[in-house]
C-alpha cells in the first residue's frame, strides 16, 4: 500500500514526491547524453516520469533503490536527449526568426519544452511551414497550427461555445462600441481595436472588475463561433468606474484562426461578425456578460489585395 494514497488532491501528492523528483532530476544530470527529462503524470495516479535515449532499463534499477516512493516512478525510452532538444530548439528559433525577418510577418505564436519533446505553436495560416518542421525533425517536435495539433488537427483546449449567440445582460447605462484598426485581415493575420464604454445614464456605473486585453471571437452569418485568436494573452485586471457621461476604452485583439476542425486550421475568406463580449465582476458575479453590438470583419486571401468592401459575401 502506497503512503501516499490517502492523498486526493493532486497538488498535495506532488509536493510529496518533490523529494524524489529532485532526486531523479539529479541523476538525469550526472546522465547528460541519455537524459531526457522528467514531468509529473497525474492519471491514474500521480507519479513521476523519467525519460531517458536508448535502453532505460538499467536507469530503472539505478533510481528505484533511492528513492522515498518507487512505486510512484515511471520511466520510459525516449528518442531524443534533452541536450539534443536544446539544440533542436535554438535551431528552430533561429530559422523562424529569419523567416519572420525575411517576410516582415509572425509566423511563430511560441516554443518551449515539452514531455521530452519541443512544443511549436504557429500562426494559423502556416500549415505549409508545419508540414516542413515535421518532415525535417520528425518525433522531436510536437506541433500546432491555430488552436489545433498538427497533422491530425487535435484540439486540446476546450471547443469554444457554437450555435446561436445568446442574449447578454445589458447594464442599465452602459453603451458599448467595437472600433477596430483594420476591418479587412489577410488570413492569418490578428487584429486590434479598443471596446469603448460610455456611462449614459444619471447614476454612477461601478466600481466593476474587467480583464483586459478583451478576445474577441469571429462568428459566420449563422452567429456561431467559427474563429479567434489562438496565441497566448498577457491579461491584467482593470477596473471600471465611470460618473455619467463618463467613458472609457479597454484594449482588444481577435484573430483568424479557425476553432472548427472542418474549416481547416485558418478561417476562409469571406465576411465575418465580431464579437466582443466583457465579463464583468462586482458584488455578485453577472452571469451573463454584455457584449458589444457586432462589427463586420472581412478575411481575405494572403497577398490578396482587399475586394469591394460592400460586396456581400459569407462564410458558413
Amino acid at each position: 500500500m502506497d503512503d501516499l494514497d490517502g492523498l486526493r488532491d493532486t497538488a498535495l501528492t506532488q509536493s510529496a514526491l518533490r523529494g524524489d523528483f529532485e532526486i531523479v532530476a539529479h541523476y538525469g544530470e550526472e546522465h547528460p547524453g541519455a537524459w531526457a527529462g522528467a514531468w509529473f503524470e497525474n492519471e491514474p495516479d500521480v507519479r513521476i516520469v523519467a525519460a531517458f535515449t536508448g535502453d532505460a532499463t538499467q536507469h530503472d534499477a539505478a533510481l528505484h533503490p533511492r528513492l522515498q516512493h518507487p512505486g510512484r516512478l515511471a520511466v520510459e525510452s525516449r528518442q531524443h536527449s534533452l541536450s539534443e532538444l536544446r539544440r533542436i530548439r535554438q535551431e528552430i528559433e533561429r530559422a523562424l526568426r529569419q523567416r519572420q525577418a525575411q517576410t516582415g510577418r509572425r509566423v511563430l505564436t511560441s516554443i518551449g519544452g515539452g514531455k521530452a519533446v519541443i512544443c511549436v505553436a504557429l500562426q494559423a495560416d502556416q500549415e505549409h511551414l508545419a508540414g516542413e518542421l515535421a518532415s525535417r525533425y520528425g518525433s522531436a517536435v510536437e506541433l500546432q497550427v491555430g488552436f489545433f495539433s498538427f497533422p491530425d488537427r487535435r484540439r486540446s483546449r476546450p471547443r469554444p461555445p457554437a450555435g446561436p449567440v445568446p442574449e447578454e445582460r445589458a447594464v442599465e447605462g452602459l453603451e458599448m462600441s467595437v472600433e477596430v484598426d483594420q476591418r479587412v485581415l489577410e488570413a492569418g493575420d490578428d487584429g486590434h481595436g479598443r471596446l469603448i464604454l460610455r456611462n449614459s445614464s444619471q447614476e454612477r456605473i461601478g466600481p466593476l472588475g474587467a480583464g483586459q486585453p478583451l478576445v474577441g471571437s469571429l462568428l459566420n452569418s449563422s452567429l456561431e463561433t467559427v474563429g479567434g485568436f489562438s496565441g497566448a494573452v498577457a491579461g491584467t485586471g482593470r477596473f471600471i468606474d465611470l460618473a455619467p457621461g463618463g467613458s472609457a476604452s479597454l484594449p482588444v485583439i481577435f484573430g483568424t484562426a479557425s476553432t472548427r476542425e472542418d474549416l481547416g486550421y485558418v478561417v476562409p475568406p469571406g465576411r465575418y461578425w465580431l464579437k466582443v463580449q466583457m465579463a464583468l465582476h462586482g458584488g455578485a458575479p453577472l452571469t451573463n456578460a454584455p457584449a458589444a453590438p457586432l462589427t463586420q470583419i472581412t478575411i481575405i486571401p494572403r497577398d490578396q489585395e482587399p475586394k469591394d468592401d460592400h460586396a456581400e459575401r459569407h462564410t458558413g
